[in-house]
């Protein structure tokens, strides 16, 4: 069996995720659209550090896919289901998330929040 490079492995992640993003262009977002684009910062959401550029990247990705108010809202739900669901999940680290990546998705990231607050 062959190995894929970190690199290969980089491109097929980035083609999924831009094919993904057309096949939901124009739609409401979805809770495995949310959990695509926040699938690679599960290590840094359980174990603290710096959050990867790829985490980021989804951040950003799940922030343009959410402009509504009510797409935030489901999005904010998704998030909430598998910060309660996934266990190790720091609650801590994922509030500091968005500042980390620098980017302000108007969702709180917390096992706590109350999604129908979200503006």
């Amino acid at each position: 069996m062959r190995n894929i490079t970190t690199t290969t492995r980089t491109m097929l992640l980035l083609v999924i995720t831009i094919l993904m993003g057309i096949a939901y262009h124009g739609e409401a977002i979805a809770c495995p659209q949310v959990n695509m684009y926040l699938a690679q910062c599960l290590p840094y959401l359980k174990a603290g550090g710096n959050p990867t550029p790829m985490c980021c990247n989804g951040l950003n990705s799940l922030k343009a896919a959410a402009p509504a108010k009510s797409d935030r809202q489901v999005a904010c739900n998704c998030l909430k289901s598998v910060a309660n669901t996934i266990p190790g999940i720091n609650d801590d680290y994922a509030k500091q998330l968005p500042a980390k990546c620098g980017v302000n998705i108007g969702v709180p990231f917390s096992k706590t929040v109350d999604c129908n607050s979200i503006n």
